[in-house]
């Protein structure tokens, strides 16, 4: 597979294949007898448009992917390095890849949410005859994905070092959230209890990490726990 990274007027190319492999050019022969000349065929070339914008980038035009997000770090690594992301490889390995770094000064523009429309009809009430045109009220659900608001009592000050966090709950909410170099392990919790009141208290949290890392000590700063930029596991 072959790679290739352009960049304005200059393009870089990584040869990813095995240097070994070589294609079948002779002649075959049907069952009916007839020889057939075996033609290699080119190989195709996929494009992926990777655009950085100042609050992140996309690729593909797919949703904004933050740069200081752990998830993102391989990803990133790669295209310094001129090599293929992983998750850019071709299925087939034949495919060359191309990709476009675009820089753009400017934030992502966040597309236009539509708007839903009420149904305005009539309808008909089982065991009535009678119609009504009133649309009922619609009960909305937030999205699992969406921040809380700020725990009672934490309060970020802006004077001291402070960091952001990225915390995945266990029912699948991904949230980031503010601290304090001097908040503690504690204060995490206190955040995720006051995002999900009513839920148990019994869980664990673990530092993202190969392997993962328990965080037992309540009393452990953000400091002290190398918890900066870092990603935090609820874990039942």
């Amino acid at each position: 597979m072959r790679f290739s990274i352009e960049l304005g007027n200059w393009e870089l190319w990584s040869d990813l294949s095995p240097s070994s492999s070589t294609s079948f050019t002779g002649t075959g022969r049907l069952l009916s007898g007839e020889t057939v000349s075996s033609v290699p065929q080119q190989p195709q070339t996929v494009i992926h448009n990777i655009v950085f914008w100042t609050n992140g980038f996309t690729v593909n035009d797919v949703p904004l992917r933050r740069l200081d997000d752990p998830e993102n770090t391989h990803f990133l690594e790669s295209i310094r390095k001129s090599e293929c992301p992983k998750e850019l490889e071709s299925a087939d390995r034949r495919s060359s890849v191309h990709a476009n770094l675009i820089r753009r000064n400017e934030k992502y523009p966040e597309p236009e949410k539509k708007h839903q429309v009420a149904f305005q009809g009539a309808g008909r009430t089982l065991g009535s005859g009678s119609m009504s045109a009133t649309p009922e009220p619609t009960v909305s659900s937030s999205p699992l994905n969406t921040a809380p608001s700020p725990c009672p009592g934490l309060v970020v000050d802006e004077n001291l070092p402070s960091t952001s966090i990225q915390l995945r709950l266990a029912d699948g909410t991904r949230m980031v959230a503010r601290f304090n170099f001097c908040n503690t392990v504690e204060d995490i919790r206190s955040f995720i209890n006051a995002s999900r009141p009513g839920n148990a208290a019994s869980y664990q949290l673990q530092l993202m990490g190969f392997p993962p890392k328990l965080l037992t000590d309540p009393t452990q700063s953000i400091e002290q726990a190398c918890l900066a930029n870092s990603m935090v596991i609820q874990k039942f």
